[in-house]
């Protein structure tokens, strides 16, 4: 089995080089090395390529371990920023992964999740399903806001500190809902 960092270590050596840089200390070599020979230069591009298209394969093959996190990296969520919509909360939960071989986290679901506990509802407006706070999650703040963008009006749903700290709390209970539908 391939050795993905350490491939990953020797492509960078490659592009290096093949820039006329010297990977050890990272200074320009003179114009008369042998680096710089133009056939030379060409060969260790073609080669980083190869390199490149070999990870980009291998990466692909990594079979991901379900989203789950730690509680270190659960207590590290960032409240400071306001009301946020539903894609920005699961971006910034999916940054607080240490784990690059953890799936990520989908909007989806956790936006079934919160369906499943009562603080969303699917329904249907001008055609379309939309996501809207139920009772209960207008209990907890969370709202509906009319924005105009480039293009044109719409409404997002925005989920204030308490929303959120919700959501961070229970994030076994939503890893365990995760990982229980995807099991068939």
């Amino acid at each position: 089995m391939l050795d993905l960092e350490l491939l990953k270590h020797a492509k960078c050596y490659i592009e290096k080089m093949a820039n006329g840089i010297n990977p050890l200390n990272d200074e320009m070599v003179p114009e008369s090395d042998i680096i710089n020979n133009v056939r030379i230069s060409r060969c260790l591009f073609y080669v980083n390529g190869i390199l490149e298209d070999v990870i980009v394969k291998n990466r692909k093959k990594i079979v991901k371990v379900p989203f789950d996190l730690t509680n270190v990296e659960i207590g590290n969520y960032n409240y400071g920023e306001g009301d946020l919509s539903i894609s920005v909360i699961v971006r910034k939960i999916n940054e607080l992964k240490n784990n690059d071989e953890m799936k990520d986290l989908k909007v989806a679901d956790l936006c079934k999740w919160l369906i499943e506990v009562g603080v969303l509802i699917e329904i249907m407006e001008n055609d379309k399903k939309v996501k809207r706070p139920t009772e209960s999650g207008k209990n907890m703040g969370i709202y509906v806001e009319h924005r105009f963008g480039m293009y044109g009006s719409y409404n997002i749903v925005l989920y204030p500190k308490c929303a959120q700290e919700f959501i961070i709390d229970n994030m076994d209970s939503i890893v365990g809902f995760i990982n229980e539908g995807n099991k068939g």
